[in-house]
């Protein structure tokens, strides 16, 4: 078989989307697959509006106490996507109130598709969750806050 031969059934193979062309003329035999297209997710990017382009208004803040907190900050290790539960569905794994032990599962973060579980660093309670059940975050951002016992 020539390869022009070849090239019109690769032309015939795309026009018509096929994803594959087998062909036997005599003793010849032509096996032509198409390439399956990897689906492949591409990063989004938002931009970020500079301060001279964001009016700002002074707004009257109100005093507050500022609440004193002996709770230590669970930070991220890692950047990736939170999953507070072990599949959809199910309970998480801590909510506000909970006793947790040193190395008790807090919450799984996935990180170039490798699922790492986060464990507590000390005993105590959850005082809060800080992140939301699928929420991209950052390395060194808090995800609980633990009162220690």
């Amino acid at each position: 078989m020539d390869t022009n031969k070849i090239n019109e059934l690769a032309k015939i193979l795309r026009q018509n989307q096929l994803t594959k062309l087998d062909l036997t003329e005599g003793d010849n035999r032509i096996v032509l697959e198409a390439a399956r297209p990897v689906a492949v997710e591409a990063p989004v990017y938002v931009p970020v509006e500079t301060a001279a382009e964001v009016p700002v208004a002074a707004a009257p803040v109100p005093e507050q106490k500022e609440e004193v907190s002996n709770a230590v900050e669970q930070k991220s290790p890692l950047v990736g996507t939170v999953y507070l539960a072990p599949q959809a569905g199910a309970e998480p794994f801590v909510k506000v109130g909970d006793k947790v032990k040193k190395g008790d599962v807090l919450c799984i973060v996935e990180s170039m598709k490798m699922f790492n579980n986060i464990e507590a660093e000390q005993e105590g309670t959850i005082e809060a969750v800080c992140v939301d059940n699928g929420q991209i975050v950052e390395f060194g951002q808090p995800l609980v806050r633990i009162l220690p016992e």
